[in-house]
C-alpha cells in the first residue's frame, strides 16, 4: 500500500473554482436579509415563578400565551428575572431538581453556570410555540422533552420573572432565525439551555 501524499500548499484547491467566493457572497446576502429583517409583534409577559405552583394561574398563563399566536408565525424568545440577584437562587433550586415524575425521567434544559447571566433562556420556535412554552413552564405531559419545567424546580423561589417574544413572519429561513436566535443568546448569556446551532 502506498503511503498517503499530502500535497504542497501551494497545490491544494477548492473542491470547485470560486467555492469560498460563492460562500462569502451567500452570507453577504444572508447578512443584509438579516438586518432588513424585523419582527411583525411583539410582546412580554411578568409573572411570579411561585404562581407555577398554582393550577389556576399556571392556566391563565397558558390562555394568555396562546392568544398571542396567530397563524403560522415563528418566535424568538426570552426568559428573564427582573432581579439579577435571582439568579443564584436559581441555579441553587435548579441542582435541587427532581429527576422523575412517577415512572418518567425529567429531561431538563442544561445548566450553563455563566458569571453574568442576562436571561433564564433564550429560545426560538417554529410551530407549536404554545406547547414549547408550556414544556418550559412545567407541564407534566412534556416530561420526556428537554425544557427547562420550571414548576418542577422553581415555585420556592421569590422572583418575578419576564418572558418576551419576538413574532416573525412565517416565509423567515431557518437560518435567519437561528442568527437572531444566536445574537440573543450570545447577548444574553443565559442560565439555562444550549445555543442554537452547536
Amino acid at each position: 500500500m502506498q503511503d498517503f501524499q499530502r500535497p504542497d500548499d501551494q497545490t491544494v484547491a477548492e473542491p470547485f473554482e470560486g467555492l469560498a467566493a460563492d460562500a462569502s457572497a451567500r452570507l453577504n446576502r444572508l447578512a443584509e436579509t438579516v438586518r432588513a429583517r424585523r419582527p411583525k409583534s411583539v410582546g412580554s409577559l411578568d409573572f411570579e415563578l411561585g404562581w407555577l405552583a398554582e393550577p389556576a394561574k399556571l392556566s391563565e398563563i397558558d390562555r394568555e400565551l396562546k392568544a398571542w399566536v396567530k397563524g403560522k408565525s415563528r418566535f424568538v424568545y426570552r426568559f428573564k428575572a427582573l432581579e439579577p440577584d435571582s439568579y443564584v437562587k436559581l441555579t441553587e433550586a435548579f441542582d435541587g431538581k427532581p429527576l422523575k415524575t412517577g415512572d418518567k425521567d425529567l429531561r431538563y434544559s442544561r445548566m450553563n453556570a455563566p458569571a453574568s447571566p442576562r436571561a433564564l433562556y433564550v429560545g426560538s420556535s417554529n410551530g407549536r410555540f404554545a406547547d414549547r412554552i408550556s414544556c418550559h413552564l412545567g407541564r407534566l405531559a412534556a416530561a420526556g422533552t428537554y425544557a427547562m419545567k420550571l414548576a418542577q424546580w422553581a415555585t420556592a423561589v421569590p422572583a418575578t420573572m419576564r418572558f418576551d417574544y419576538w413574532s416573525y413572519a412565517k416565509d423567515i429561513d431557518q437560518i435567519e432565525l437561528e442568527a437572531l436566535e444566536q445574537e440573543l443568546w450570545d447577548a444574553c448569556t443565559p442560565l439555562l439551555g444550549k445555543r442554537s446551532g452547536k
